[in-house]
């Protein structure tokens, strides 16, 4: 077996100080040792602070960073491009992970070098809520076997991935883009398995997701905005075709998330065309009825 690679770890926390201590815990259990943890304080207003300090002034693997709020992918992309290590994992500030999360995954990087990206499922916890299972599907993911199941849905909890840092430099990092992020982690695995990453997701259950009031990604109209954006995006950044048949239907569907009629059936001309006459028409009702569920039900038909 080849040595053990450093391993960088990607935190970023924005008034994180009720759960980031036992995040941090949770890598200082791993046994595989040989990691560094940049942790990206995107300018907080509590003491998120302070309780990194007391972690980084006892272990010189933890690296504290901070930048003025930019959310996620702004603070992802300065700690990886601040990082030593040819690995790439990823652990938000309330969220853990199990000890042999990053031993288990490098070793199956380390015996597959045609995969980029490794992901794996684990548990869902809440302080008001028993532990639930938090599902993957298990199997080898290509561009050319498995584009329309990623358009479709994000299959990558970001919590459990590991990633070949190239492969991340190779598509730009992630996208920083204020309307896009809580989706800036989809957006990214779209650009890898789009660019002709393979991806593998293994059976094993190696983090905990929590769940509580206070995370972004219970936002839901921020979340849908950010949806339509990022197919949007990647549409116009030619990653994928406008003419792709499964990215016309999310797009139908995604009509009827908490998004105002008019300014959905603007956005989506770059995939469904200006000159179409029927969106004409639905844009023009739109005006009138602005969010009118009918119209949203009309709309689906139509396109």
């Amino acid at each position: 077996m080849p040595a053990e690679p450093l391993i960088s770890i990607i935190m970023p926390a924005y008034n994180a100080s009720r759960y980031i201590a036992e995040s941090i815990e949770s890598v200082l259990a791993q046994s595989y040792t040989n990691w560094e943890l940049l942790i990206v304080d995107d300018g907080s207003t509590d003491n998120t602070a302070s309780v990194i300090n007391t972690f980084t002034k006892n272990d010189a693997r933890i690296q504290y960073l901070h930048q003025n709020r930019g959310r996620q992918g702004k603070a992802r992309n300065l700690a990886i491009r601040k990082s030593a290590g040819e690995l790439i994992a990823f652990l938000d500030a309330d969220d853990s992970w199990l000890p042999c999360k990053l031993q288990l995954q490098w070793q199956v990087l380390s015996a597959r070098p045609d995969i980029d990206l490794i992901f794996s499922p684990g548990y869902i916890v809440g302080d008001q809520m028993k532990r639930e299972l938090f599902y993957v599907t298990i199997k080898e993911w290509s561009r050319e076997q498995d584009s329309e199941a990623f358009i479709d849905l994000n299959q990558i909890p970001i919590l459990s991935a590991m990633v070949r840092k190239k492969a991340i430099l190779r598509v730009d990092l992630f996208n920083e883009e204020p309307i896009i992020q809580n989706n800036e982690d989809y957006h990214l695995w779209l650009k890898l398995l789009f660019n002709g990453s393979r991806f593998l997701s293994i059976p094993d259950f190696l983090f905990n997701y929590r769940v509580h009031d206070d995370q972004s990604s219970k936002k839901i109209v921020a979340n849908a905005y950010g949806l339509l954006h990022c197919y949007i995006d990647l549409v116009q950044s030619k990653v994928i075709p406008a003419k792709s048949p499964a990215l016309k239907n999310r797009l139908k569907w995604l009509i009827f998330q908490p998004i105002d009629t008019a300014y959905y059936l603007k956005h989506i001309k770059v995939v469904f065309g200006d000159n179409s006459a029927r969106l004409a028409v639905l844009s023009a009702l739109s005006k009138l009825l602005g969010s009118n569920q009918l119209l949203k039900k009309i709309a689906f038909r139509l396109l």
